[in-house]
C-alpha cells in the first residue's frame, strides 16, 4: 500500500484544538531579556497603588502584546471578560485583586521583568485578564489580507488572532464557552492570505497550474449540525430532528471542514458544494482530481458520483458516511441510513467498505498524519482541520501533496 506520511511537532499536541478546546501558549522565560518600557512599569505601580483604573492599565498590556514584548501565539476569544474590556459602561472585574498585588511588586522590582511578562500570558490563555481583542494588531494591516471570494466576510468586525501560515481572525465576541474548561473559544476562524508571503504561497497553490481540481464543501452536513438538525436527534433533544432545515448562512464551522475550504480556496482551488453534485452527479466528470472535505451526510447519488470517479483524495475521515434524502421544495433533509440510524448497529449508511471514520475522525493533533491509497483515490489517518491554523514546514507540505497527488 502506497503510503505519504507527513509527521507533525508535538507542539500540535498542545494547539491540537483551536475550537472547542484551551490553547496553551509558549512560555517567555526562554527568553535572554525582556525590555519592557519604563512606563510601562509606573502604569502597574499606579495600578497596584488606585490611582490609574484597570482599563488604563490593560492599555498598557495591549501595548505589551502590540509589540512583542508578550508572546501570544494564538489570541483567545476573550468570552465576557472581553466583551467588559471593550465596553466603557460595564463595570465588570477584568481582573482578580491577586493580579494587582503582583503588578504592585513588579513595580518595586520585587519580581523579575520575564516573570512578570509569563504570569501576564497565563492569565489571558486563561481568561483571567480580558483584553479588547480589537485593540490587538495583526502582523500586517488586514487591507494587505486576502480573503477568500467563496466565503462573505466583514472585515469590519474581525480582529486579529494568529499570524501563521495564513492570517487568521475571528470575529469579535463570537465566542462560546467550553463546559470541560469553563474557557472561552472561538466559534468560526477567517483565513487569509498574508501579502509578505506570496512566494511561499505559489509553491502549493494552483494559480499557475493548469490543474482539474474541484473541492466540494459540505453544506448538506453543515446544515445537519446546526440547532434542531441532526445531532439534537442524536443527543436525544429531539424526536423529529432527523429531518432538519436547510441552513440560511455558512459560518466556518470545525464540523463542515470550514478552515480546510477556506485554506483550499485562498490557494486557487475551484468550488462547488454537494447540493451542486446531488442535482447534477455528471459534474465531477469535469475534473481531473477530487477533493472530499468532511462530506459526511451525502445523498444516493452523490455517493455514486464520488465513490466512481476514478482519483478522489477524502481529506478528513468520516466521509459519505451516512444516506440522506434532499427535499428541494421544502427545504429539508432527513436522514435515511447510518451514524447508527436506524438500527444502532448500522455505521456506515452506504455499507461502504473503505469507510475510515474509526480510528482516523477523533485524530486532530496529526502528529503522524499519513496519505494512504484507496482503489480510486486517497485517505488521511487524522481529521487536519486546526492543521490549517499552524505555521509549520509540515502544513507547507501537506498543502504541496494535495497539489501534487
Amino acid at each position: 500500500m502506497t503510503v505519504f506520511q507527513v509527521r507533525f511537532p508535538i507542539i500540535l499536541i498542545i494547539l491540537f484544538s483551536l475550537i472547542g478546546s484551551s490553547i496553551l501558549i509558549p512560555n517567555s522565560s526562554a527568553q535572554e531579556e525582556i525590555q519592557i518600557p519604563n512606563w510601562i512599569k509606573n502604569v502597574a505601580g499606579w495600578w497596584a497603588n488606585n490611582e490609574i483604573s484597570e482599563k488604563e492599565f490593560l492599555a498598557g498590556i495591549e501595548y505589551l502584546i502590540n509589540n512583542g514584548i508578550i508572546y501570544l501565539s494564538f489570541m483567545p476569544c476573550g468570552g465576557a471578560a472581553a466583551v467588559a474590556a471593550s465596553d466603557p459602561t460595564l463595570e465588570a472585574k477584568l481582573i482578580p485583586n491577586w493580579v494587582k498585588n503582583n503588578a504592585g511588586w513588579w513595580a518595586t522590582d520585587q519580581i523579575k521583568d520575564a516573570d512578570f511578562v509569563n504570569g501576564i500570558e497565563y492569565l489571558i490563555e486563561k481568561d483571567i485578564l480580558g483584553i479588547d481583542n480589537k485593540k490587538i494588531k495583526g502582523k500586517i494591516s488586514i487591507e494587505d489580507v486576502k480573503f477568500s471570494s467563496s466565503w462573505i466576510i466583514d472585515t469590519d468586525k474581525l480582529v486579529f488572532v494568529a499570524s501563521s501560515f495564513f492570517e487568521v481572525y475571528g470575529i469579535n465576541g463570537d465566542c462560546s464557552i467550553d463546559s470541560k474548561d469553563g474557557l472561552s473559544k472561538w466559534n468560526g476562524l477567517t483565513l487569509g492570505l498574508n501579502s509578505n508571503k506570496m512566494g511561499m504561497y505559489n509553491e502549493v497553490a494552483l494559480w499557475n497550474d493548469p490543474q482539474s481540481v474541484v473541492v466540494v464543501y459540505p453544506y448538506f452536513t453543515y446544515a445537519a449540525y446546526q440547532p434542531q438538525g441532526f445531532y439534537d436527534y442524536f443527543r436525544g433533544n429531539c424526536d423529529d430532528c432527523t429531518t432538519t432545515k436547510f441552513a440560511q448562512s455558512i459560518t466556518s464551522q470545525y464540523t463542515s471542514s470550514g478552515l480546510g475550504h477556506q485554506a483550499l480556496t485562498l490557494l486557487g482551488y475551484h468550488s462547488i458544494t454537494d447540493v451542486e453534485i446531488d442535482k447534477n452527479p455528471s459534474i465531477l466528470q469535469q475534473f481531473d482530481k477530487v477533493i472530499m472535505l468532511h462530506n459526511e451526510y451525502v445523498t444516493r447519488a452523490m455517493f455514486d458520483a464520488i465513490t466512481s470517479h476514478p482519483n478522489v483524495i477524502f481529506l478528513y475521515p468520516n466521509a459519505l458516511y451516512a444516506e440522506i434524502e434532499v427535499d428541494y421544495v421544502n427545504e429539508t433533509i432527513t436522514l435515511i441510513r447510518g451514524h447508527n440510524y436506524p438500527e444502532q448497529e448500522i455505521s456506515n449508511g452506504f455499507d461502504w467498505k473503505f469507510d475510515n471514520t474509526h480510528p482516523y475522525e477523533y485524530d486532530s493533533t496529526c502528529l503522524d498524519m499519513e496519505f494512504y491509497k484507496m482503489a480510486d483515490g486517497w485517505m488521511t489517518t487524522c481529521y487536519p482541520e486546526n492543521l490549517f491554523l499552524i505555521d509549520t514546514e509540515q502544513i507547507f507540505n501537506v498543502l504541496k501533496l494535495i497539489k501534487d497527488l
